[in-house]
């Protein structure tokens, strides 16, 4: 095959070649269309049921952190099943097992519109102080529930002996 030298030349040709036009009643195109048309209905329980299969699968398996991940609390919010993570440990396995999960939830779904997303818990990330004797634990306990002060003076409770 000759390299033409005539960008010119090229052109016109490529103009002047008769174009391919796709017919749409053909059997396959058909196909195509009754399938993306029969995409089944899903709402919350079913997605929940199909993601307890996928957890049982991976049990199964050993994938120890995939279920960590799933077995996250999520919402569903039109198409999008929003998983609520713990923290960027999570958020990282979520990426890395997003595809092969996804994957199976639009298949046991039969719905192909499903995707998946997360949302990292605020209320799970704590900047606080940490605590580590029993009376930060009581402070704390006590400024979450103001009853335990009453309880503690009534029945003189102390954390420290």
């Amino acid at each position: 095959m000759a390299i033409p030298s005539n960008l010119m030349e090229v052109t016109r040709k490529i103009h002047e070649a008769p174009t391919q036009t796709i017919e749409t009643d053909t059997p396959v195109y058909n196909a195509l269309e009754e399938v993306s048309q029969e995409e089944e209905v899903f709402d919350f329980y079913k997605v929940q049921g199909v993601v307890n299969d996928i957890i049982y699968d991976y049990k199964e398996q050993g994938r120890s952190m995939e279920l960590a991940v799933l077995k996250q609390p999520f919402d569903l919010r039109d198409n999008v099943a929003v998983f609520k993570l713990i923290g960027e440990i999570q958020k990282d396995i979520f990426n890395k097992a997003k595809p092969d999960i996804l994957k199976l939830l639009r298949k046991k779904l039969n719905n192909y519109k499903i995707d998946l997303n997360f949302e990292i818990n605020s209320e799970a990330i704590n900047p606080g102080k940490k605590l580590y004797t029993s009376t930060d634990k009581l402070n704390y306990l006590r400024e979450k529930s103001p009853a335990l002060k009453e309880l503690q003076k009534r029945f003189g409770l102390e954390t420290d002996f």
